[in-house]
């Protein structure tokens, strides 16, 4: 098909140095997030039961695991390094994927790219393919299929097709690597992991480890489906390849939990700019938003993911911290403070913010003090959507937040300058072992 050839020559001929300014300076800052919530991801039992996983199942080879001593081959790298990206949820996102294509993408990338030694440009190059095209997939796959399902499936097809720019993969051989991907892809019942929160999550370990795998099968020759780009859905999403920059629409969490949750913590934080709240004198809470918000936990985390999985929890802890970050879903999960204030919230669906979603994640939050006062905000959208953006010092922030506690104060802004001129590192592989040497 016409489109199909469109999307090969898009992955055959792509290239940073025809970027405009300001869609590099957003690779950059999508690759600044998702190397700090990778490195912050490293101190989560995810992290250590997937490295443990991957040593023993996979051999040794070129690609660095972050902040872990090992090497494994690309495909174990990526598994490790996924988990790692999204293990504290805070990863970046993309509205009408309904998922998170940089913790699939890049530690693909990231591994291949070790593993063939390539330049810093060429890296930012297969990085922006894996956005472009996996941003794209995963809005074709949800007009395709009816039932939500996990990031891990369309962003495979992401991962895919960085890796195969990587590889020098050309025609055919491309489209049976997004073939492979799409069909190895961690195709998962979304909402059954929003109801029982697992390490699971968005099946984005496993469909990157696909991706990596899909394409070097391709590059054997092993055959795949026609890719999902091929279907009437996909026509109109790749003729703009190479023109319209998807990667400028991405969202970036400035909360450690479910991006569902986020409206609520933002209603509040709209709240507190209009009226001191003290949160001892709390009385009730009403959060009013849409369906797949309401349907996250309102129980006790037992666990990490099921204090991300939540709508209580992150919105009683931000109210009890002012912040719902590692800390919090790491080491508060048993806070007598956090679980009192989670007894005074309910929540009600509310089919007008039904209608917004999934372009928009809207809620509306009343407080209602023990004095009687009672305070609402108006409709809150989650901070840090394109079309409602960090600035760039809370990007800048949210990098250091993450990455100072682990690699120190000096170490984290010399990593962050590394990544701003990535396009002048002659070698890859000199980018983790910097961070490597950063955590010692």
């Amino acid at each position: 098909m016409k489109a199909n050839n469109s999307l090969i020559t898009y992955i055959e001929s792509e290239s940073i140095q025809s970027l405009d300014s300001g869609t590099l300076t957003s690779l950059k800052e999508a690759l600044a997030d998702i190397v700090a919530c990778t490195i912050a991801g490293r101190n989560t039992k995810a992290a250590e039961i997937a490295k443990e996983f991957a040593v023993s199942q996979w051999g040794m080879g070129n690609s660095s695991l972050f902040l872990f001593p090992e090497r494994l081959t690309p495909a174990g790298a990526a598994f490790v390094n996924a988990t790692l990206a999204n293990a504290l949820d805070l990863d970046d996102g993309h509205r009408l994927t309904k998922g998170h294509p940089g913790a699939v993408i890049f530690p693909a990338v990231i591994a291949v790219a070790e593993d063939h030694n390539i330049s810093g440009a060429e890296f930012l190059t297969a990085l922006l393919i894996g956005y472009e095209v996996g941003i794209r997939a995963g809005i074709v796959a949800h007009l395709t299929r009816l039932d939500y399902h996990c990031t891990g499936s369309w962003g495979a097809v992401g991962a895919a097709a960085g890796v195969s720019y990587i590889l020098g993969l050309k025609g055919g051989t491309i489209e049976h690597a997004l073939g492979n991907a799409e069909y190895f892809g961690a195709y998962s019942p979304m909402m059954r992991c929003i109801e029982h929160p697992s390490m699971l999550k968005d099946g984005i370990n496993w469909g990157c480890m696909a991706g990596v795998s899909a394409a070097h099968l391709a590059k054997a020759g092993y055959t795949g489906i026609p890719s999902l780009f091929t279907t009437e859905e996909a026509e109109g999403l790749i003729d703009d390849l190479g023109k319209n920059y998807r990667v400028n629409e991405l969202y970036y969490k400035p909360h450690a939990c479910c991006r569902w949750a986020q409206p609520a913590i933002e209603a509040i934080r709209e709240i507190q700019s209009r009226h001191i709240l003290i949160s001892q004198n709390i009385k009730k809470i009403v959060i009013h938003t849409f369906t797949e918000s309401a349907a996250l936990s309102k129980e006790y985390p037992e666990n990490t993911e099921e204090a991300q999985y939540n709508l209580l929890f992150p919105v009683a802890a931000f109210l009890s911290y002012g912040e719902v970050g590692p800390k919090q879903v790491l080491e508060h999960l048993n806070d007598t403070i956090i679980l009192s204030m989670m007894d005074k919230i309910t929540v009600v669906v509310d089919q007008k913010l039904n209608e917004a979603f999934p372009e928009k994640a809207l809620s509306v939050v009343k407080i209602v003090m023990q004095d009687g006062n009672t305070y609402q905000s108006d409709i809150i959208q989650a901070r840090g959507d394109f079309d409602y953006p960090l600035n760039v010092e809370e990007k800048k922030e949210k990098f250091f937040w993450l990455t100072t506690p682990i690699l120190g104060k000096e170490s984290a802004k010399s990593l962050l300058e590394t990544i701003q001129s990535l396009e002048h590192m002659k070698s890859i592989r000199d980018l983790i072992p910097t961070i490597e040497e950063l955590g010692k």
